[in-house]
């Protein structure tokens, strides 16, 4: 019982408490009295972003009672001191999600992780915040329903560190951490999870240029991408010359079966779980006047091909919020109708067989 209401628990903070990935690294200041960051504006010609290459690679988790996306991020800085001495920069990386594996180094070298600062969001998002949420399947945008990080939250949390940057040199900053998607199981049939990479930051030092962005996705999966990314493949690629006004949103919904992902609605969904049945007895009805030898047996393997097409789509929430468990018992109602369909045609005909034998 307290297993069932951990998991409970578990499954009811992800679906109230959707999480995005934030990222992209800027300069701050701290207030002396509380722990709060600043973006703190590069002045001209001191340090610049020569190029940033953004990796991303998304992957669902399987081994799991509930889905999980995570991104796997790995961001390449070439960042240039312009003045003639050595600059100790702290640098902020947002990341109010669940995030873990953190890694950063400079030219090789690991650079400790200092602490997590609140910012304030429109520090961190900038002018233009993708609030709408999107549905990779249909194209059409929705407002999504319960906590959204980007839209409800007063404060964004940053991974902190510093780097020493040296003189009239150009050197090498690598970022790597893991980061779980936000998801809503709740708008659609199928999950849509959210990705938010921010690019805005990047925007404070004094110049930043030659952005190289490559997203890896699931295969079969529904994407959407805001920025104009070339898809090749299950990758989306792009190539910037200057920072893009928007940062980076991804919408991806997964493949989740054969059978199931031919409906994008629950009520077309619903609608194939019920009409499986006059289906059936169609077939079943042919099947009993054929001649063809093993009739039985054969339909009984049809009869679990139902099942589990049924099945198929009743691991879904076809139901939605809150009587999801009630489509188990229309889909347990709706074995016994194909089951006693088949004991019916099948016994009529064994009787009708043997009076003829008689």
């Amino acid at each position: 019982m307290r297993k069932l209401v951990i998991f409970l628990l578990i499954v009811a903070s992800i679906y109230l408490n959707p999480t995005s990935t934030f990222a992209n690294g800027t300069s701050y200041f701290e207030e002396p009295v509380s722990p709060i960051g600043h973006v703190l504006p590069m002045e001209e010609s001191v340090i610049s972003i020569e190029s940033e290459k953004l990796y991303i690679d998304i992957e669902q988790q399987r081994d799991i009672s509930f889905p999980i996306m995570l991104a796997n991020v790995r961001v390449i800085y070439e960042m240039e001191n312009k003045t003639a001495e050595d600059l100790l920069v702290p640098i902020a990386f947002p990341q109010p999600g669940e995030s873990s594996e953190w890694m950063v180094d400079l030219d090789g070298t690991e650079i400790p992780i200092i602490g997590n600062i609140p910012f304030a969001p429109e520090e961190l998002i900038g002018d233009d915040p993708h609030i709408e949420w999107i549905n990779p399947r249909t194209g059409k945008t929705y407002s999504f329903g319960g906590y959204d990080v980007i839209g409800d939250s007063n404060k964004l949390g940053a991974k902190t560190f510093e780097v020493t940057l040296n003189a009239k040199s150009t050197q090498t900053l690598t970022i790597e951490y893991k980061a779980t998607l936000g998801i809503d199981e709740r708008a659609s049939l199928h999950p849509i999870y959210r990705l938010d990479y921010l690019l805005h930051p990047a925007s404070y030092w004094s110049n930043f240029k030659d952005l190289e962005i490559e997203v890896k996705v699931p295969k079969r999966a529904s994407v959407y991408v805001n920025l104009p990314l070339q898809k090749d493949g299950n990758t989306y690629i792009g190539t910037f010359d200057t920072l893009p006004e928007e940062n980076l949103v991804v919408f991806i919904s997964p493949s989740s079966g054969i059978l199931i992902d031919l409906f994008n609605s629950r009520g077309i969904a619903l609608l194939a779980l019920v009409i499986m049945l006059p289906i059936y007895y169609i077939f079943i009805r042919l099947l009993k006047r054929t001649s063809i030898k093993h009739k039985k047996s054969i339909s009984l393997i049809i009869l679990g091909l139902f099942a589990l097409a049924g099945l198929d789509i009743v691991s879904h929430k076809i139901l939605g919020y809150p009587v999801t468990m009630v489509q188990y018992v229309l889909y347990v109602l709706c074995l016994l109708i194909l089951g006693w369909m088949w004991s019916r045609a099948f016994s009529k005909s064994a009787e009708q067989e043997k009076n003829s034998d008689d």
